[in-house]
């Protein structure tokens, strides 16, 4: 803003100058001599003096700033791409240490698989040697309980075919002295002893 105001201030003196410069040639036209010229130049050398006096200071703090501007926005630059690098470089130690990660992952897991498997197959040898057991025990009451009945049943069969028998066989005389053996076994005496 202050530059605008200089330049123009500088362009109303020349004008200015050249006005003046005019009148007091009184208006005519007459050929430029070299006095002129150089009267001329020496003004525009002024002006640009002027010119440079006013404006040298707000002039180089512009390009101080806009260089010092400059310099920031290539430091800030600088300083995200090397930001930018370093999480690049994080990103790829991320991604070399999630594969390994994933391969360990899967590596516990066919452990954590085969020592599963291998649990499975324990419990299922466990439950089959149970059941096997109480098959077998099963089996051993059932063996033992059809024994008893065979015994069961051929004391019955035995009793019933000696009962048979004995009715069939044996007459009165027989049966007397069955009965007197009994009773001399079970009293220890003779039954006409007594």
């Amino acid at each position: 803003m202050r530059i605008r105001t200089i330049l123009s201030s500088g362009l109303l003196v020349v004008g200015f100058l050249q006005f003046s410069l005019f009148a007091s040639a009184g208006g005519e036209e007459t050929g430029w001599g070299w006095i002129e010229t150089i009267g001329r130049w020496f003004n525009l050398l002024i002006l640009f003096g002027v010119i440079f006096y006013f404006a040298r200071t707000p002039i180089s703090q512009f390009f101080s700033s806009r260089r010092e501007g400059i310099r920031k926005e290539i430091e800030d630059a600088q300083a995200a791409r090397e930001e930018a690098e370093q999480k690049l470089a994080a990103m790829e130690a991320r991604m070399r240490d999630l594969e390994s990660e994933l391969e360990e992952m899967r590596r516990q897991a066919e452990e954590e698989a085969e020592l599963d498997k291998q649990k499975i197959l324990d419990q299922a040898g466990e439950e089959s040697r149970k059941l096997v057991a109480a098959a077998e025990r099963e089996i051993d009451g059932l063996t033992r309980a059809a024994r008893q009945n065979l015994r069961d049943y051929a004391v019955e069969l035995s009793v019933e075919m000696a009962r048979k028998k004995i009715v069939t066989e044996m007459d009165s005389e027989t049966r007397s002295r069955v009965i007197d053996r009994f009773l001399v076994r079970l009293t220890g005496t003779d039954r006409e002893n007594s």
